[in-house]
């Protein structure tokens, strides 16, 4: 399956806590207007899955070590764990989503889970959960090679969500696909 994707502005009423719902109450546009979306079984009949994210960064944040004031360049692919859970707020409790994390400054990719806006955890991606990126001619492509992942698999189901570390997105701030993609 291969598509560009229109993003949206993650919502910032629904997110906990009320700072970010009044002091981004005006940040409706997404970051990125859209990313490209490739996603394919592993090749030569490899279990897992291969899904590439592409998308326009003409000032990528690769660090921030001993930088408070700034926010890195991440991307997050989603699927759900239950027929019905939501994308947009992260799941809900006995609804999760999980997930795999890439961030600018790392060359591992974190696995996450969450049951609700606020609830994100992230661990150790499995060994055979691996990442790539590059940055070239104002782009980041981001290539993740997972193994087993069941819940895909099952429910052939993608979200994803992107932070611009130039725009300060971090958290509930990011630009997201406007629900979830079926994979085919």
């Amino acid at each position: 399956m291969k598509k560009t994707v229109s993003m949206i502005a993650a919502p910032t009423a629904p997110q906990p806590g009320g700072y970010v719902a009044k002091a981004y109450a005006d940040r409706t546009t997404p970051g990125i207007p859209q990313a490209d979306l490739n996603v394919e079984p592993m090749p030569q009949g490899g279990k897992g899955w291969k899904v590439s994210l592409s998308w326009a960064c003409p000032a990528p944040v690769k660090s921030i070590a001993k930088e408070t004031d700034k926010f890195l360049d991440s991307c997050a692919l989603l699927v759900p764990t239950t027929e019905d859970a939501q994308w947009i707020t992260m799941g809900e409790p006995g609804k999760a989503v999980e997930g795999v994390l890439w961030k600018s400054d790392r060359e591992k990719p974190w696995r996450m889970r969450a049951e609700g806006l606020g609830t994100m955890t992230r661990a150790e991606a499995p060994a055979d959960w691996k990442v790539a990126a590059e940055h070239a001619n104002g782009r980041w492509t981001v290539t993740f090679e997972i193994g087993d992942w069941p819940m895909l698999s099952q429910f052939k189901q993608l979200a994803f969500a992107v932070w611009i570390g130039e725009r300060q997105d971090r958290g509930g701030l990011k630009s997201v696909s406007p629900g979830w993609l079926a994979v085919e």
